[in-house]
Order: structure tokens, then C-alpha cells, then sequence
């Protein structure tokens, strides 16, 4: 009579890497909401609207982790995220910490993937690629932005209203 055998589980050190990513993509996700809130509040449509859907895309990506952990037999312990900011000073501010938060992501997903590869997990290694590429795009979207905004007088809201087509386009929320 034989043993049933029992599936492989990704490796600890694996797992104690990708679950700070999780936290990470979940305080992305709260920031984001907060930012469409107060952005929405103060009359900055386009941008609330933008905000909203960036946070959908944070809490895609921490489902992404989920999923790839659950995936490979882990029961992920599901991160405490302490409240996010909630009232900014100015719609510069909020972009000057999304591209904070998005360049700090950028560089924990660069990180992770470094000691990924070295433990000698592709597969894992390979599964942070997407992840690593949106970062890259992210950072260089915010990066944009505050270039636009490079010598404008962003406590004025009449300009900054103006401002919000080219700095966000015609994002809808879903």
C-alpha cells in the first residue's frame, strides 16, 4: 500500500519574499481609494476618476499574488494595512505620492525578484515579471506627470483644473 502524495508547496523563503508585495499591493490599493475620495470631493472629476481606477488595478494585483501563492498550496495570512492618508493639501500632492508609492513599489519588486532568482526559483522569478513591468510603467507614467506640472503654479485650482484633461485624460470609472 502506498502513501498518497502530497503536493508541492512553494518553498518559505519564497513565500516570507512575495507576502510583503502583498501588503504592499493592498496599501496601494487603500491609497488610491483615499485619493479618489478626496479628489472626487474637491471638484477634481478626471482625477478622482483616474485614482478609482488605479486602486482596481492594486487590488488586481494583489489577487494576482493571492492566487499564485494559493496556487502553489500556501493559505497567505492576509496583511493588517494601517489607514491611509486621507486629506492631501493639494492634487500635486497626491501625485507626488502616488509616484512615492509607485517608484518604492517599483524597487521592493526589483528587490524581491533579485533574491527570487538567486534562490533559484523561475518559476516564481517569472511570475514577478508582469509585476516588475507595470512598476516600470507606472513610474514613468507619475514620472510624466510631475514633469508636466514642472513650473506650474499648483496651488492654483482654476490651473490645475485646466491642467486635469492633459494630466488624466478621459478616465472613466468602471
Amino acid at each position: 500500500m502506498t502513501e498518497n502524495q502530497k503536493p508541492e508547496l512553494l518553498p518559505k523563503p519564497i513565500v516570507d519574499l512575495l507576502l510583503p508585495r502583498l501588503s504592499d499591493e493592498f496599501k496601494a490599493y487603500y491609497f488610491y481609494r483615499a485619493a479618489a475620495n478626496w479628489c472626487k470631493g474637491v471638484g477634481f472629476m478626471k482625477a478622482g476618476a483616474f485614482f478609482h481606477n488605479e486602486s482596481d488595478d492594486e487590488l488586481e494585483h494583489a489577487k494576482k499574488i493571492e492566487d499564485f501563492l494559493v496556487d502553489w498550496n500556501v493559505d497567505p495570512d492576509l496583511p493588517t494595512i494601517m489607514k491611509p492618508q486621507i486629506k492631501f493639501k493639494s492634487l500635486m500632492e497626491v501625485i507626488e505620492k502616488a509616484y512615492e508609492l509607485e517608484f518604492n513599489l517599483y524597487e521592493a519588486y526589483e528587490e524581491t525578484s533579485m533574491k527570487i532568482f538567486k534562490a533559484g526559483d523561475v518559476c516564481a522569478f517569472d511570475f514577478l515579471q508582469p509585476l516588475r513591468a507595470i512598476q516600470t510603467k507606472s513610474v514613468a507614467e507619475y514620472s510624466d506627470k510631475l514633469n508636466i506640472l514642472d513650473g506650474v503654479n499648483v496651488g492654483d485650482k482654476f490651473q490645475m483644473l485646466q491642467l486635469e484633461e492633459t494630466l488624466f485624460g478621459d478616465e472613466q470609472e468602471g
